[in-house]
């Protein structure tokens, strides 16, 4: 959702992960007056939390890079949180599959990993509609009657 699909004649290969100008693609949902699709994750939330506290990826020369096992670490203690060491290995792998996704999400026909884009719409056309077919049902039905 955080990928930036790029218009198929503009990829390059040394183009930028993210165009800061244009909208990522929950954005997009977003404008259009939708609400990005996301999965159920149940007791797994406080993963995710923990994730985003480490900020999802660590930084490299190149860009975003996975999250180091020190970043992880240095989290650990500042947070005074112990992570089992399955929870260290899933947020790390996390990571790794988010700048996956990420880089995969910048091919224009790469579809949204969650949800049915056919299914975005524009609130605001949508109600000037329904609007309409109201007036003119009740115009219709208050006209003479004969």
């Amino acid at each position: 959702m955080h990928s930036t699909p790029q218009e198929k004649n503009t990829q390059q290969k040394n183009v930028p992960l993210q165009d800061e100008e244009q909208p990522n693609r929950a954005e997009r949902i977003i404008a259009v007056g939708g609400e990005p699709v996301l999965p159920e994750v149940g007791e797994s939330v406080y993963l995710l939390r923990y994730w985003q506290d480490l900020g999802l990826v660590g930084m490299g020369a190149m860009g975003p890079v996975r999250l180091s096992a020190l970043e992880v670490i240095a989290w650990q203690q500042g947070s005074g949180i112990a992570l089992a060491p399955w929870e260290f290995s899933v947020l790390r792998e996390m990571s790794a599959h988010y700048i996956s996704s990420l880089r995969a999400g910048a091919k224009a026909e790469c579809p949204p990993p969650f949800g049915d884009p056919v299914s975005q719409f524009d609130r605001d056309l949508v109600q000037r509609k329904v609007v309409s077919q109201f007036k003119a049902f009740i115009l219709s039905s208050s006209g003479p009657k004969g």
